[in-house]
């Protein structure tokens, strides 16, 4: 009897602490990548300072999207997309020699409900961010 009332609790715990988090599912893609450059990638996901989720590794050409729990109330997120390189996985940012940073960062995000943030890193210009919906971006020309 004890440990039908140890699994009860344990599994209530569970279930409190899953409502006090919400999804948030987090999608990326490349557009006008130059040929050859089309590198192996994976986007990182940090909620206040504390990495929450990675997704897969994919070609930049291919995107990917990763969800991850994230506590309700106000929290800092930062997403960094990361290429590798030469064997080495190295932030995508301009300081690595790249054309254009591949991050976003927001301080005090209230999260309260499920949510999708887009993420289009567009190689001849700059990063587009949007919630809830995927944003639409033209390729370049040859592209």
């Amino acid at each position: 009897m004890k440990i039908i009332n140890f699994l009860f609790v344990c599994l209530l715990s569970l279930g409190m602490v899953t409502a006090q988090t919400v999804p948030v599912q987090v999608s990326f893609k490349f557009v006008n990548i130059e040929e050859g450059y089309d590198h192996l990638c994976r986007t990182q996901v940090l909620i206040d300072g504390q990495e929450a989720a990675v997704s897969a590794e994919v070609l930049q050409s291919k995107g990917a999207t990763v969800t991850v729990q994230v506590p309700k109330g106000s929290h800092d997120l930062r997403i960094v997309n990361w290429a590798r390189y030469e064997g080495t996985w190295e932030e995508h940012t301009v300081e690595n020699n790249y054309s254009l940073d591949c991050t976003y960062q927001e301080f005090g995000h209230s999260f309260q409900k499920a949510d999708k943030i887009f993420l289009v890193f567009d190689l001849d210009g700059q990063t587009h961010v949007n919630w809830g919906k995927a944003p639409k971006i033209k390729k370049s020309k040859g592209a």
